[in-house]
């Protein structure tokens, strides 16, 4: 094995000046000087007498800028982006907290990089919260590392690490004392440092329920009938496209471009009216365009309750052996009537009665012939105000039906169950014991949240991507 002697150079300084002093081995062969404006690469960065902070940043901001591009040009799931924002684009900063000297005013920049270069390749929508960003996903964030925090805990573990040693070495204790600010931790003062304060996630929260428009999805996930964890689930779980997860973050925010946005939140000047391009009978806000147009109860809002209720019937259908296997919710056709010798199903099937019943059509109707039991199950997807006056109004407005049923068809007991969940994907705590009635496994919240949460950005993206009809067609 060869030596590479090509690749040495000798690096002399006397008395704070750089010399050219070549160096001879004992084989007769000579390392060269650096030249006097070159620099050697130690420790992963370009160094001579000093390291060039300036030249330095700007490397590190270009690599760290292509792995962010690398990554959103992936097709990985918005949870796996977040990790692999973590574990590969910002490590090629982490490197350098402590020897290069970042302002807390670079640190922002960075993780200003983040969200732009994210909003570039529309993962990330510019107007929603920034604090959601560094937020855990159990707390409603999305999971990506702080980078100020991050570089000034890495400063303050890495003082205390000196400061501790110094207590027993000569040469830390020197490194201390001989530290005024020649580097990034100022070692000399052990006063507390700008560079050592931490934003904890207590702050961020708190900043985040200030905000007047952002901070209402985090008020309705501290409603007492609300399961926050439940809520924040898809975020936990991470399995929609990074796009779709910063439009649904988008609408529970509440900066979606409605007519009632642009109104009175952009303050469009000579914007004629704020009323639904579709039903022109309310102001459009992201709450009517999710759950309250008339122009799309029967269609859009329509197909997203037949898949929340699909989801259902499968389980049912599943449990009690009238199918071998599932499929895809979104695949799934029920049957009208589902009957074997213990259990019969009604699919969104009018039930006849001896007296006259106003509200005889449940979504599903299921009866347990052995145990006598009847279910009648009703879905809804209301928006989040409403949740519990939903619940409410589906208890009472079926009480009739099973009085009647109870005396019709001999049954022991008649179970009312609710399926309620807001078109944002926020769960009440209900929604566990409703399906604890029809024993069908908890895990089946997950996949009507995140039916739910599809539609919902279906039906706004197809709002605004298209117009009336009495707009788009004129009479002369």
């Amino acid at each position: 094995m060869e030596f590479g002697i090509d690749k040495c150079k000798t690096f002399s300084i006397n008395n704070g000046k750089i010399t050219q002093n070549s160096y001879t081995l004992d084989s007769g062969n000579v390392i060269e000087p650096l030249e006097p404006n070159a620099a050697y690469k130690y420790l992963g960065f370009q160094q001579a007498k000093q390291i060039n902070q300036k030249e330095t940043k700007e490397t590190l901001k270009k690599k760290f800028k292509h792995r962010l591009n690398i990554l959103f040009r992936s097709q990985l799931n918005s949870l796996n982006t977040s990790k692999a924002i973590n574990s590969y684009a910002i490590p090629v900063l982490t490197y350098s907290f402590g020897i290069i000297n970042w302002s807390q005013g670079d640190l922002l920049n960075l993780q200003r990089l983040i969200n732009t270069t994210l909003t570039v390749h529309r993962k990330h929508h510019p107007r929603s919260c920034v604090q959601r960003m560094t937020l855990s996903r159990r707390d409603g964030g999305r999971g990506i590392i702080d980078v100020v925090n991050l570089h000034n805990k890495q400063i303050t573990n890495l003082r205390q690490y000196f400061y501790q040693h110094a207590q027993h070495s000569t040469l830390h204790e020197l490194i201390t004392l001989a530290d005024n600010r020649l580097t990034p931790l100022n070692l000399a003062d052990r006063n507390l440092q700008k560079n050592e304060k931490i934003v904890d996630n207590k702050e961020k929260i708190a900043t985040w329920k200030q905000k007047s428009l952002h901070g209402r999805h985090y008020h309705d996930l501290q409603q007492p009938h609300v399961d926050k964890n439940a809520s924040n689930a898809w975020l936990q779980r991470g399995e929609l496209f990074p796009e779709t997860e910063a439009f649904m973050m988008a609408i529970q925010d509440q900066v979606i471009d409605t007519r009632n946005y642009q109104k009175y939140i952009i303050r469009i000047p000579n914007l004629p009216t704020d009323t639904c391009r579709h039903c022109h009978s309310s102001s459009e806000t992201i709450q009517h365009i999710t759950s309250a147009c008339r122009a799309l109860a029967q269609t859009d809002y329509k197909h997203r309750h037949d898949q929340v209720a699909s989801i259902v019937h499968q389980h049912l259908a599943h449990k009690f052996n009238f199918i071998q296997k599932k499929t895809a919710y979104y695949r799934y056709k029920p049957d009208t009537i589902l009957e074997n010798s213990s259990h019969r199903i009604y699919w969104d099937r009018t039930i006849i009665t001896d007296k006259t019943i106003h509200f005889n059509r449940p979504d599903i109707t299921l009866f347990d012939k052995t145990n006598k039991t009847a279910y009648l199950i009703d879905i809804a997807i209301p928006n989040t105000h409403n949740i519990q006056s939903t619940i409410a109004d589906k208890l009472t407005k079926y009480q009739d039906l099973a009085i009647e049923l109870k005396r019709q068809w001999q049954a022991q007991t008649i179970h009312i169950v609710p399926i309620v969940i807001s078109s944002t994907g926020i769960i009440p705590k209900s929604l566990q014991r409703s399906l604890e009635i029809l024993q069908i496994p908890l895990y089946t919240s997950h996949i009507i949240q995140k039916a739910v949460i599809l539609n919902t950005c279906r039906i706004t993206r197809k709002f605004l991507t298209t117009t009336s009809v009495s707009s788009t067609y004129s009479i002369t």
